[in-house]
């Protein structure tokens, strides 16, 4: 594996592996199957020493693409906010899901 060298690598590198860390814990609850392998020593490795480097600061593109995928993870889990829980009642009414 190449370590990353700059900044803006790291920073890249803490956001996948946090992405990456999410995924697993998404596959040992059993809401995923499938996917990627995950080395998590390694994704652990690479957010504690970004983390180290005071680099937990993320662009608004990937920090927007990271939340999107948490998000998506708590709805499948059936923890979806009241609000989207109510838009999911109200398409099942109407006969759309």
């Amino acid at each position: 594996m190449i370590e990353p060298k700059t900044e803006e690598q790291w920073r890249e590198a803490v956001t996948l592996a946090e992405v990456l860390l999410d995924i697993d814990a998404a596959r040992n609850f059993g809401l995923l199957t499938g996917g990627p392998s995950v080395n998590v020593d390694r994704c652990v490795e690479i957010v504690r020493r970004g983390r180290a480097r005071m680099l937990v600061a993320l662009s608004d593109d990937v920090n927007a693409k990271t939340a999107k995928v948490r998000r998506h993870l708590a709805n499948v889990a059936g923890n979806r906010p009241a609000k989207a829980r109510r838009s999911v009642r109200r398409a099942r009414k109407r006969g759309k899901r």
